[in-house]
């Protein structure tokens, strides 16, 4: 993967020339003028490492520099000035800079700098892997991006508390593995016992209450004899419910009820029945806007919201594609006692595919090559439509191109359907994504999208 340095100074000759040879040097620039429009495009894209100049109208380079350590931790700092100050480097160190460089600084020196910063975090990261492997060696994740690595470290502490956990993703980003992962957890105190999962979504609204609380025999016609419902089946265990936000209104009540006492009634019962039952849930909205549309109880989302998991979409998952990409061919390949590799390529489409379907999309888009490719070389002719199409795949596109057209054609479907949740009101929109509003209409007019015609 390419690393993305962000260039922050307000020397506009001096920042195109560094850009220009950073990008000969097989990186990928951006640059950025002052301290607020760096603010802004770092909310906007991951970059590995940041060059930020002292001395800029509005804010300075310590106070940017200040922001991007509170809030993006994982990107690395190169601070630069024209001032001779000892003293402004030993402060720009001790606030977190990672190297400091006094201007004129040369090319050649910057970019072992720049090199030099990014091995030795890199490094680092491939430790901190490799600690949270040999911490649990039944880890089912592969990852290496930071976002996932908090994930893979918060499911033993999760695992030992006894709240609800709730877990956040786009759909195939793997929050039933998560779920799983932590009550199989050697830290989680009901691992022995029962793990249940039902998806929320795939049942009948009619048929659901039942599923989960059981019914009276003669409750309604067909029920024949008494049926337990998951509920009983997980006392003592764990309860994962999928697709949370699915769930009528009329049944969010009763979870409330079960989740605040452990009580509950079978369908047609009115005898009290109690379980001890830790509940998971899983859901690829927001239920914020679904509490503000009133499609989901305020007061079961405070009280299913005590432990929170995040996970990131395969798109900003960075390095992890590849490494994903190697699993799932080894996988298949095992099963199918077949031998398939990718042509450099096909491996540079994939890689810079966005997977809308995330981990689950990638996972089924390799077996499929793995078992239909004829011969052993998966070249990019044999890559499906969507993935052609979307990233419009030529045998002479570089890597550089097929990565800035993919990623055009998922921010331009990206802000139409932003923006179709949002009614149109591009201030909702901005906070759905969790976007800084300014940057969001700057990239609405770069993609030509017109807000008013999503008023609802």
């Amino acid at each position: 993967m390419l690393a993305k340095v962000l260039v922050v100074d307000d020397e506009i000759p001096l920042a195109k020339l560094i850009c220009k040879s950073l990008m000969q040097k097989g990186f990928d620039a951006d640059m950025a003028n002052s301290g607020d429009e760096a603010l802004q495009l770092l909310a906007a894209h991951n970059y590995h490492l940041v060059i930020l100049d002292y001395k800029m109208p509005g804010m300075d380079g310590l106070e940017v520099l200040k922001a991007i350590r509170e809030t993006y931790p994982d990107t690395r700092t190169i601070f630069t000035t024209a001032f001779g100050d000892d003293d402004l480097a030993i402060r720009s160190l001790e606030m977190g800079a990672d190297d400091f460089i006094h201007k004129p600084c040369d090319l050649k020196n910057l970019h072992f700098r720049i090199q030099k910063t990014l091995k030795f975090h890199s490094l680092q990261a491939e430790v901190e892997t490799l600690r949270c492997q040999v911490h649990d060696t039944r880890t089912p994740f592969i990852a290496s991006c930071p976002e996932m690595l908090d994930v893979i470290r918060c499911i033993g502490q999760v695992a030992q508390a006894g709240a609800p956990v709730l877990i956040n993703g786009e759909t195939g980003t793997g929050k039933e593995l998560v779920s799983s992962a932590i009550h199989n957890s050697p830290a989680n105190p009901r691992k022995d016992k029962p793990f249940i999962t039902v998806n929320s979504a795939a049942i009948s609204e009619n048929l659901l209450e039942s599923e989960l609380f059981g019914h009276a025999r003669g409750a309604f016609t067909g029920a024949v004899t008494v049926k337990h419902g998951l509920f009983e089946v997980a006392d003592g265990g764990t309860l994962f419910l999928d697709e949370i936000s699915s769930a009528p209104l009329s049944l969010q009540a009763k979870l409330l009820r079960i989740l605040d006492s452990g009580e509950f009634m079978r369908v047609g019962e009115s005898r009290t029945r109690k379980v001890d039952v830790r509940i998971f849930a899983a859901t690829n909205r927001d239920l914020n806007i679904e509490v503000s549309k009133g499609h989901f109880r305020e007061d079961l989302y405070h009280r299913l919201n005590v432990l929170q998991i995040q996970l990131p979409p395969l798109r900003r998952r960075g390095a992890d594609i590849s490494l994903l990409i190697d699993h799932f061919l080894d996988q298949f390949n095992k099963s199918a006692g077949r031998s398939v590799k990718l042509s450099k390529q096909a491996r540079d489409a994939l890689s810079a595919y966005a997977w809308p379907g995330n981990v689950r999309e990638l996972k089924h888009c390799l077996e499929s090559l793995v078992l239909l490719t004829p011969g052993g070389r998966v070249a990019v002719a044999d890559l499906p439509d969507r993935v052609l199409s979307a990233a419009a795949v030529s045998v002479d596109s570089s890597f550089t191109e097929l990565k800035s057209r993919t990623i055009e054609k998922f921010e331009r479907n990206y802000f139409k359907s932003l923006l179709n949740n949002a009614s149109g009101n591009v201030s909702q929109a901005a906070r759905i994504a969790d976007m800084n509003r300014i940057y969001l209409i700057k990239k609405l007019k770069e993609y030509e999208i017109d807000p008013t015609e999503y008023k609802a």
